[in-house]
């Protein structure tokens, strides 16, 4: 069986392009976040979203091709270029050509089926149902990645929420693992569409009116739409060891369910974060949301005293607080900040915490250094399923 390790990252955000400016999170506090788009009903005045200004797709896209590509297929495709770059594979076709594309995302599927379809149509509509189109709608902007790049292993997108980027994660490190592929492009991405903002603000009125950054409590957090894309290059450790390439983490494991309607939702993401350390002191708790007062995150925030009682020197962090309500791509971002940090232990995203928030939870907000050599990566959507990754530090660093 095949090692699995993280050798490509690559982010475009509101936040900016890379890692970077999360890493310095006294500068980055807030600036994601802009005004509601006035030509989108509002749930109120002092709404807010998060939206990605700096691109960089002409260095993959002419001007050409760039028209004809909606926002989803841009993000995708600039979030993969630099996952390629960061990889070092950049220009390197033979090794290239067999790798999968399992990406994720939540609501970027109509505005790109449109887009993709417009040609090909003999007169303009102005709507669309990407149910009409079973085999290709929801892996439009996918193919196009794969095509871009020349990726010709199996290619699709998952569309479960905030857990569909960590679901392909996994499914493509089982790929590597049993050798059906020694390179795979894995992540999430998700557009700030006129359609996504509606659903936003009909769906998740009451969890907009917040005004503040509240995270980790029992107080209501801030609730901000988000767009952008985080792409990772996973490859199998011999084929990294074999081309010098530089490793972020090993993935170790992972593990996936749903809350049943007896169960306490608190218990068992706590037991599951136990089980998936194995008995080890993990550096690092990541949690793709743990603000608002939504079913799932209150789960997270009365889930997190126990695990941090147990792990007092571990770290907790939650990318939402930076970016906003990303979905598929924030999920993303939290996997390619924990394998960044495990070969760090100075730096960490900080986050605004609820005033209620556990003393034991304030404590692991703010830990330094980072101590241990293992990342729990966790999402969980408003169906109250879960996915979860391990990850390690680099084996030549472990």
């Amino acid at each position: 069986m095949e090692r699995v390790v993280i050798t490509g990252l690559g982010v475009v955000g509101p936040h900016g392009v890379g890692l970077a400016p999360l890493l310095d999170a006294e500068r980055v506090q807030g600036t994601s976040f802009s005004a509601w788009p006035a030509n989108v009903a509002r749930p109120h005045d002092e709404a807010l979203v998060a939206q990605v200004s700096d691109l960089q797709a002409r260095r993959y896209f002419t001007e050409r091709q760039m028209r004809l590509a909606d926002r989803a297929m841009l993000l995708a495709s600039s979030a993969a270029g630099l996952a390629i770059e960061d990889a070092g594979l950049h220009g390197q076709e033979a090794l290239l050509r067999e790798a999968c594309t399992f990406l994720g995302t939540a609501r970027a599927e109509l505005p790109s089926c449109y887009q993709f379809l417009r040609p090909q149509l003999n007169e303009p509509r102005e709507q669309l149902n990407a149910a009409d189109f079973p085999r290709i709608a929801r892996n439009i902007a996918c193919g196009q990645v794969a095509i871009r790049f020349g990726l010709q292993g199996p290619s699709t997108v998952l569309a479960s929420g905030p857990l569909s980027s960590l679901e392909a994660a996994t499914r493509a490190a089982r790929y590597i693992r049993t050798g059906r592929a020694t390179h795979a492009l894995v992540g999430g991405f998700e557009a700030l569409s006129r359609f996504a903002l509606y659903h936003f603000s009909q769906h998740q009125r009451a969890h907009l009116q917040a005004r503040h950054p509240a995270f980790f409590g029992t107080d209501p957090g801030l609730l901000v739409p988000s767009e952008g894309a985080c792409m990772l290059m996973l490859e199998s450790l011999s084929s990294a060891r074999a081309r010098g390439a530089r490793i972020h983490a090993e993935i170790e494991g992972w593990c996936a369910g749903r809350v049943g309607d007896d169960e306490n939702a608190a218990e068992v993401l706590a037991e599951r974060w136990q089980a998936l350390s194995a008995g080890q002191e993990p550096r690092v708790l990541a949690l793709s949301s743990g603000g608002a007062t939504r079913a799932h995150e209150r789960a997270e925030s009365a889930a997190l005293p126990a695990w941090c009682q147990r792990h007092p020197q571990a770290a907790v962090m939650a990318p939402r607080a930076l970016v906003g309500e990303g979905d598929a791509w924030a999920s993303a971002l939290q996997l390619a900040l924990a394998a960044n940090l495990l070969g760090q232990r100075e730096s960490l995203p900080l986050h605004s915490l609820a005033p209620s928030a556990d003393a034991s939870v304030q404590r692991a907000a703010s830990a330094r250094p980072l101590h241990g050599d293992l990342a729990v990566v966790s999402a969980m959507n408003e169906t109250l399923h879960y996915s979860m990754l391990s990850l390690r530090r680099p084996p030549s660093e472990a």
